[in-house]
């Protein structure tokens, strides 16, 4: 393996699909036809946006995502080689009907509604390169994809790697690599299977340390040194899709060039706090990354963290 001084680049896996985004006054009622205000088209995915997001911040990124033969499956190699992001497609071969979402925007508010396409999950018996693995600093995993979460889990947690789990709502078979999660990030919307605290659930199936964002609100991490806030900057949001990813992506960045340092999970959540809030200011998940200050900016933020690590 790389030397662990050498390790900062991050492999994030899950769901990857191509997404057609609407920007709309209001939404479309029953058998309404509203006109859009603008409309684009990119990858998405939560593993994908987080991969997207580590790479706008300097990272080498891979990202371990099936998705399958399809019509659109060059857009969406091009638009990840563009973004600097290596793409392994365990899947390649098989065929994927529906591998296109459709995502609702009002930037008066910053609201979206979403129809997900999402990808097709591993079926058949694969194993995680070791390439894959040689200059990690940090892994993480969104749930989809079938095994691919549990076995990229326990390849981290093999090799030492620090495992980041973006837990955005419980998925079956969660708890079976939990064990092998460093760090556990859940969504407001996050509901534990038997109804208890989100944290302490997570934290009660294995997982190291657990946090929950709350949009605005501020992020609760629960770890062995007990509970703590990490507050989140106000911002006046335009789009909040892919917020959450982004989060979780810069989140990724700050454990890999921190080695996981289990003691600046609370500084490492308030940068990925400071990244995703500037997020929401700009159209797509990734618009903020086109503000080319503003991406200098948090670059170096992410880099001075090293010297602290």
């Amino acid at each position: 393996m790389t030397p662990e001084s050498t390790r900062r680049g991050v492999v994030c896996a899950g769901l990857v699909t191509l997404d057609v985004i609407a920007d709309v006054a209001s939404y479309p009622g029953a058998n309404e036809k509203v006109v859009g205000q603008a409309q684009r088209i990119e990858v998405g995915g939560p593993a994908t946006n987080a991969a997207r997001t580590a790479a706008a911040l300097g990272l080498p990124v891979t990202l371990l995502a099936p998705f399958g033969r399809s019509p659109v499956a060059t857009m969406v190699a091009d638009q990840l080689h563009t973004a600097g992001i290596d793409w392994v497609d365990p899947v390649a071969a098989e065929h994927n009907p529906s591998p296109i979402s459709m995502i609702i925007v009002q930037p008066a508010t910053g609201d979206r509604a979403v129809i997900s396409g999402g990808g097709p999950a591993l079926r058949s018996a694969w194993t995680v390169p070791e390439s894959l693995l040689r200059s990690a600093g940090a892994v993480l995993i969104d749930g989809h994809g079938g095994a691919v979460p549990g076995l990229l889990a326990a390849a981290g947690r093999a090799h030492g790697i620090p495992v980041l789990l973006d837990g955005g709502s419980y998925k079956a078979g969660m708890a079976d690599y939990l064990p092998d999660v460093d760090l556990a990030l859940l969504s407001a919307d996050f509901v534990a299977p038997d109804g208890s605290d989100p944290c302490v659930w997570a934290r009660s199936q294995g997982a190291r340390a657990a946090a929950r964002s709350d949009g605005a609100g501020p992020i609760r991490l629960v770890d062995v040194a007990g509970e703590s806030l990490v507050p989140v900057p106000a911002t006046s949001p335009v789009d909040t899709n892919g917020a959450g990813d982004v989060l979780h992506g810069a989140l990724l960045a700050a454990l890999a060039v921190t080695r996981g340092d289990s003691r600046m999970y609370a500084e490492s959540l308030a940068f990925a706090a400071r990244v995703a809030s500037a997020s929401v200011r700009y159209a797509g998940a990734l618009g903020w990354s086109a503000d080319l200050a503003l991406a200098a900016a948090l670059r170096a933020e992410l880099r001075s963290s090293t010297a602290t690590a």
